[in-house]
């Protein structure tokens, strides 16, 4: 049976009075209002890294274009043959194993250091969440059971994170990650590469992450890193849909190279 405007009108007034006398609170309670200014940061025992920034270094460093010292990479032989033809097959032309040529994540560490725009943070009391365009999302875990072991370490282009708070420092370890490189020249890594970071907020503007790369099956040494950030007073920001067309349409721009 159809009914009209009014008789409509009338089941929803009558709804809101039996919800309001079964929870008189309901009838009470003042309308919701958005807040004034969004806030990131949600965990108050935890020092504020939360927020917007954008990298003011640009990516260029006493070593590579990103930054990693030594340089060039302290590859051992067999890695470091697979560079030197990433290398070369670059300067012919092009790369077939560079992931944002075809449309697919930039990778760990390249998301923090290889890649440009700004880098959201939030943080609450469990977890702390990275947002950029162009890549997922990443999490680092506060609280769980930790690192999975190594015979249920599954790789994802972020890698699987957790975290801890050191002072005024947020320091994470990062494990298992896709067989991506580690930078725009192509350096490779073995499944033992291992991710450190050190994020530090050093006053209101500025905030610096320590990156450290170890990997004793491809690397005869650490390497290292700093990425600078400046505060970006946007709180309407947030990440667009990503869509592109392979090697046409992969905004290199937006990374380092």
């Amino acid at each position: 049976m159809k009914t009209g405007p009014r008789v409509r009108a009338g089941i929803g007034m009558a709804a809101s009075f039996l919800l309001a006398m079964a929870n008189p609170a309901l009838a009470q309670a003042p309308a919701v209002t958005p807040p004034s200014k969004l806030s990131w940061h949600g965990d108050a025992k935890a020092p504020d890294i939360s927020g917007l920034w954008v990298r003011t270094d640009k990516g260029v460093g006493q070593g590579s274009k990103e930054g990693w010292l030594p340089w060039p990479p302290p590859l051992k032989p067999q890695f470091e043959a697979i560079w030197h033809k990433r290398v070369a097959d670059a300067a012919a032309g092009g790369r077939a194993d560079d992931p944002v040529q075809g449309c697919l994540p930039p990778g760990m560490p390249r998301f923090m250091s290889g890649t440009n725009g700004p880098l959201l943070i939030i943080q609450t009391p469990g977890r702390v969440m990275l947002y950029r365009e162009l890549a997922p999302v990443r999490r680092i875990w506060l609280a769980g059971p930790g690192l999975p072991k190594p015979a249920d370490l599954e790789g994802f282009s972020n890698g699987n994170a957790i975290g801890r708070y050191e002072g005024a420092d947020l320091v994470t370890e990062v494990v298992g990650f896709k067989d991506y490189p580690i930078d725009g020249t192509g350096v490779p890594h073995s499944d033992a590469l291992k991710i450190v970071e050190r994020f530090h907020r050093v006053d209101a503007k500025t905030l610096r992450v320590e990156i450290t790369l170890t990997d004793p099956i491809a690397f005869t040494g650490p390497m290292k890193t700093v990425v600078t950030y400046a505060a970006l007073d946007d709180p309407a920001w947030s990440p667009k849909e990503f869509l592109c067309t392979p090697k046409t349409d992969y905004h290199p721009e937006a990374y380092v190279r």
